[in-house]
């Protein structure tokens, strides 16, 4: 693990939007805001110390998820120094705890999932409404600076809103993963979907990805691991140089790198095979249309993600596009619009006998459409040769 440049007022600007989704106070991420103006360090005006402070704080409240939660953006957005480590080990606990207090069923498993020949562990929250023992199970998955603890508020309204069991694990490479990130990684996560639905009980699975996560969910729908998946701001590499990640903001190459467990930011050659290693396009997958039903959701505009990585599914048989217009990556500034017609969708497509559930899913969708781009406009904007 290394730590690399970045500025954290460049973080607040983008994330602070983000930290108050996760269910920290807006005041809070004000406080810490105006008290941190180094990214590194033990002093008190480092990013770490600060939110360590109001985690703490929060602590002897007992008021135990914001305190996860605060702990969570300690170790944001990677594990590049041991404070960090110490915090994440904190937010677990912390979490633990919020857990015992929440209107739901939880429980918290380690898998042991086939991997490269051996096994790896794969720690996974799963939550239930109360009494409900439903057959449709929905599995949640974070990117490279968003972790499960963090999916808390998603993976609570997934299972209180839908009736579906709802799992949450890490990305390879982050959190409790003990593996390092790799474009073969898929296999853990297909592993993890398949165990998790015989404990469980279920006939038919989902995959939900958020930024990175989308990325395998768009993936374990092609090869037809799953039921169902919804990718939210993944990247594919559906163009021709894959995802560079020189161009990307705010560190996030110090953060992929750090998911990568390289011990130093990635030079060139590392660059270059993380674009061709982790092209769905070089890995065949993009060349026929998918018999998986695939939501893709992203913000036209994206900061990160290029949009041909959405808009390559845009003519797809089984393949739902929905860009949000002007919005940025994971098209955050309409989460609360964008999450409740993503899940409804899930269980739409997993549960397709169900009046209820197809209503609910129309329903939910209702205040996202207005947002959305029209297909013949997102065409012409970054194709300009389209023509339908």
């Amino acid at each position: 693990m290394f730590q690399f440049a970045v500025e954290p007022a460049d973080l607040f600007a983008e994330r602070s939007r983000q930290f108050v989704g996760w269910g920290i106070p807006e005041q809070i991420v004000d406080r810490v805001r105006a008290n941190v103006d180094h990214m590194w360090g033990d002093e008190p005006s480092a990013w770490v110390p600060a939110w360590s402070e109001q985690a703490r704080a929060a602590q002897v409240r007992r008021a135990w998820l914001t305190a996860a939660l605060c702990w969570g953006a300690a170790r944001f957005p990677c594990m590049a120094a041991p404070r960090q480590r110490d915090a994440y080990q904190n937010q677990l606990d912390c979490y633990q705890r919020a857990s015992r207090k929440v209107p739901a069923t939880f429980l918290r498993w380690v898998l042991d999932v086939p991997y490269r020949g051996e096994t790896t562990p794969v720690a996974v929250h799963v939550w239930r409404r109360p009494g409900v023992f439903g057959r449709s199970l929905l599995v949640m998955c974070g990117g490279v600076d968003t972790w499960k603890v963090e999916l808390h508020r998603a993976a609570l309204a997934g299972a209180l809103l839908t009736g579906m069991t709802v799992a949450v694990l890490d990305m390879p490479g982050t959190g409790e993963s003990a593996v390092p990130l790799a474009a073969d990684a898929d296999e853990i996560l297909a592993g993890a979907v398949e165990q998790l639905a015989d404990r469980l009980g279920a006939r038919r699975t989902a995959f939900f990805g958020i930024s990175f996560g989308g990325h395998w969910a768009a993936k374990l729908a092609l090869t037809g691991r799953v039921d169902a998946a919804v990718d939210l701001g993944g990247p594919v590499g559906a163009g021709v140089g894959g995802v560079d990640l020189d161009a990307l903001p705010n560190g996030m190459a110090g953060v992929v790198g750090n998911a990568l467990w390289l011990t130093g930011p990635p030079n060139r050659a590392e660059r270059a095979r993380f674009a061709d290693e982790f092209s769905l396009r070089r890995q065949g997958l993009l060349d026929t249309s998918t018999s998986v039903p695939l939501l893709v959701v992203n913000g036209t505009a994206d900061q990160y993600i290029p949009a041909e990585d959405a808009t390559v599914f845009t003519t797809w048989r089984n393949a739902t596009v929905w860009l949000v217009r002007g919005a940025t990556h994971c098209a955050a500034e309409h989460l609360p619009r964008v999450l409740p017609a993503a899940l409804t969708w899930a269980r739409a497509q997993l549960e397709p006998a169900s009046r209820t559930a197809t209503n609910a899913a129309r329903l939910a969708q209702l205040p996202l459409t207005p947002l959305l781009a029209q297909t013949q406009e997102v065409m012409a904007r970054w194709h300009p040769d389209w023509s339908h």
